[in-house]
């Protein structure tokens, strides 16, 4: 039986179409690939497309190319040239070159030999790894695909420096202090004065030390960014990276609160607290670990975005655009602000109840999908794929959209209607939902069906 999987992100889609192993099995793993497409949707119309050998290769680029730009160390190079291939290029764009036939094989039409050059932003490539990473994650596609890192060569390694020199200003400090504790066994001790030792030491105590690696207020006169998918995407990956950095074994006491510029890329350029807890906590925080240098002054202006990060004792972190943050705490909030439909078309809390029972997960995927199936379905070109939580009862308590036409098109779905605003329990899963350019709905649990 011929089955499809999609692994799709804002700006890159990979979808599988292959083989069943086992007829009519739903937990039968895909062991035959047919065809494999590569799409990066609002940059260009071409798809790349191939079989077997086009995704083995793909896959081995993009791991070769991932490690390269997260190790720092460059990759070994070849006399052969891959069917796949990935290049740094001009600027922070990264090639993706795609030949007609491996170097490996005879030349059979000279112009069919010209490689295809398509070049990809940070946030492409970044979408491009993750969705490959997905499906390497995937055990119900392709279990024989697997990771393909390349051993860094002793070589290539900056090596480390002798003994001897390593040794060297260790001894000379050593030498150093004995001659100093020698001189200043003949100076008479110093006569201190309290009062101005006291004014010192209330100076150093109101002065903290610079709170973020950039001044925020600098990037006022750059460009913004105020396209809505753009900052969407941006507050997503921004809330995520935070979530996962920030360990909660020490939770605040009250919320801390940063001000936070992001780049078109996904950096953190700067950051400055909003609260007096937020100052003294700071080093708790991943802001000072994630955030980027500061930049040279004379550099060009890149357009960027501000959020307002909140970090709250039960361990959440919560992202929102920063004017609209400002704006709900001098406005009231309105009934349409407070409607369900406004409050979950957006990031997902940490699911932390998480229904683990398999029965209890295919009856809930099942009521699921009937609720869907007896709404009107959208009229889409694009499959629209959302992240859906159910409690144990089957009540639909928020939902996320997770590619582009999703999340423009999230208000022509059946699901804003079948929010519950209360949960009738804490005990919730997450589902996969896919409103197919075809007018089929796809239900699956969200991280796989279960054994």
């Amino acid at each position: 039986m011929t089955v499809t999987r999609q692994y799709t992100l804002p700006y890159c889609n990979l979808v599988l179409e292959g083989i069943e192993a086992s007829v009519g099995d739903p937990y039968s793993p895909m062991t035959v690939l047919m065809n494999a497409e590569c799409q990066f949707p609002g940059v260009t119309e071409t798809t790349l497309a191939g079989g077997r050998e086009f995704l083995d290769s793909l896959v081995a680029a993009v791991s070769a190319y991932g490690q390269h730009r997260l190790s720092g160390i460059p990759r070994p190079t070849s006399d052969s040239q891959p069917l796949v291939d990935l290049q740094p290029g001009e600027r922070d764009l990264h090639h993706l070159i795609v030949r007609q036939q491996p170097s490996t094989q005879p030349t059979v039409d000279t112009e069919a030999q010209v490689p295809l050059v398509m070049p990809l932003t940070t946030v492409q490539f970044y979408d491009l790894m993750e969705a490959v990473d997905q499906l390497l994650a995937d055990s119900l596609t392709l279990p024989d695909l697997k990771a393909q890192f390349q051993a860094i060569p002793r070589r290539m390694v900056k090596p480390a420096e002798p003994i001897a020199q390593r040794s060297a200003p260790a001894v000379v400090g050593a030498v150093a202090l004995v001659a100093a504790g020698l001189a200043l066994f003949f100076v008479p001790p110093p006569t201190f004065e309290p009062s101005r030792l006291e004014d010192r030491t209330a100076t150093e105590s109101l002065t903290p030390e610079a709170d973020s690696p950039e001044d925020v207020e600098s990037w006022e006169s750059a460009p913004v960014i105020t396209d809505a998918v753009v900052l969407t995407t941006l507050r997503r990956q921004l809330r995520q990276r935070l979530q996962e950095d920030w360990s909660t074994d020490s939770a605040p006491s009250e919320d801390l609160v940063y001000r936070v510029v992001v780049s078109e890329t996904g950096d953190v350029l700067g950051y400055k607290y909003e609260n007096d807890a937020a100052l003294e906590a700071v080093d708790s925080t991943p802001l000072a670990q994630i955030a980027l240098p500061t930049p040279d002054p004379a550099a060009p202006r890149q357009a960027v975005a501000q959020f307002l990060a909140r970090f709250t004792p039960d361990g959440e972190v919560e992202v929102d655009v920063w004017d609209s943050a400002l704006a709900a705490e001098d406005d009231p909030p309105t009934a349409e602000d407070t409607a369900p439909e406004a409050a979950t078309n957006g990031d997902l809390d940490t699911l932390t109840n998480k229904i683990t029972d398999g029965d209890r997960i295919r009856t809930l995927n099942q009521a699921l999908r009937v609720q869907l199936s007896e709404a009107d379905l959208p009229s889409t070109r694009a499959d629209l794929i959302y992240q859906v939580r159910l409690d144990s009862r089957g009540n639909v308590v928020g939902y996320e959209a997770v590619n582009t036409d999703a999340l423009l098109l999230a208000k022509d779905t059946p699901l804003p209607d079948l929010v519950t605003a209360r949960p009738a329990s804490d005990d919730q899963a997450d589902f996969r939902v896919v409103f197919t350019s075809r007018g089929v709905i796809e239900v699956s649990p969200w991280d796989g069906w279960p054994q």
